[in-house]
C-alpha cells in the first residue's frame, strides 16, 4: 500500500539504462497475495504484512506520466524500493470500523535516478501515509512526505508533486477509487474462495494492480 501512495511522486520504448530486475514482478506480486490474505481473512491474530518490492520505470514511461500530471520528467529511467512490515492488528480496522484513519510508520524509498548525464542519481523519500477510512472504504489519503535526500532537481520534484497530491488533491481521486477497489474487489476475484482468476492467466485490464499514476 506504501509503495501504491508513494512512487508516483517520481513519475518502454528504446533499451532503459535500468533492466527490469528478474524479480521484480514475483515480490509484488507476492506482496499483493499476502495483503488480500490479510484482508479475505479479517482477523487481526497471525503474521504481519512483510514485503520487499523493487519496481522499474523507462523513462519514456515516465516522460508521459510526468506531462499527464503536469510535473515534467527530465531524467531517464528510474528504479525504487520499499520495504514494508505491518501488523496485521493495524490493517484490519480500516476494513471493519464505522472510522478509522490507519497511518503508515515512517518508511524510506530508495531511488536510482538516471540523470542527464547517465549517472545513476540516489534519492531516499522518507513518507508516513495516512488513510482515513469510513465504514471499510477510503475516503481520503495524504502521502506525508517527511524528507528527501538526493540530488536538488529530483528533491524538487519531489517536494512539489508532495504538495500538490497533499494541499491540492493531484492523484487523491484516482488513488481513493484504486484503493476501494482493489480491497473490495480485486483481492475477491483473485484470492477469495470463488477466485475467477486462476494462477497464470492473463488479468482483466479493468482490474489490474494499482497504477502508477494512481497512488
Amino acid at each position: 500500500m506504501l509503495a501504491g501512495l508513494t512512487i508516483p511522486i517520481l513519475t518502454a520504448s528504446a533499451a532503459s539504462a535500468l533492466d527490469v530486475l528478474p524479480d521484480e514482478k514475483a515480490s509484488r506480486e507476492a506482496c499483493e497475495k499476502r495483503f488480500c490474505e490479510i484482508v479475505l481473512d479479517g482477523k487481526d491474530t497471525g503474521p504481519p504484512l512483510a514485503c520487499d518490492m523493487t519496481k522499474t520505470w523507462d523513462r519514456v514511461k515516465l516522460q508521459k506520466d510526468g506531462e499527464k500530471n503536469a510535473l515534467p520528467w527530465g531524467f531517464g529511467d528510474a528504479r525504487c524500493n520499499v520495504v514494508l512490515k505491518i501488523p496485521r492488528e493495524k490493517i484490519t480496522p480500516a476494513l471493519h470500523e464505522q472510522r478509522h484513519t490507519f497511518v503508515f510508520e515512517r518508511q524510506t524509498i530508495n531511488c536510482k535516478i538516471e540523470g542527464a548525464d547517465n549517472k545513476l542519481n540516489s534519492l531516499e523519500v522518507d513518507a508516513a501515509p495516512k488513510i482515513k477510512f469510513r465504514n471499510g472504504r477510503a475516503h481520503k489519503v495524504w502521502l506525508n512526505i517527511e524528507d528527501v535526500r538526493g540530488e536538488s532537481g529530483l528533491k524538487s520534484l519531489v517536494w512539489t508533486a508532495s504538495k500538490l497530491a497533499d494541499n491540492i488533491g493531484l492523484f487523491h481521486g484516482a488513488t481513493v477509487k484504486e484503493i476501494n477497489k482493489f480491497i473490495h474487489r480485486t483481492c475477491e476475484r483473485r484470492y477469495g474462495k470463488g477466485a475467477t482468476e486462476a494462477k497464470g492467466t492473463k488479468r482483466d485490464e479493468k482490474d489490474k494492480p494499482l497504477r502508477a499514476d494512481a497512488r
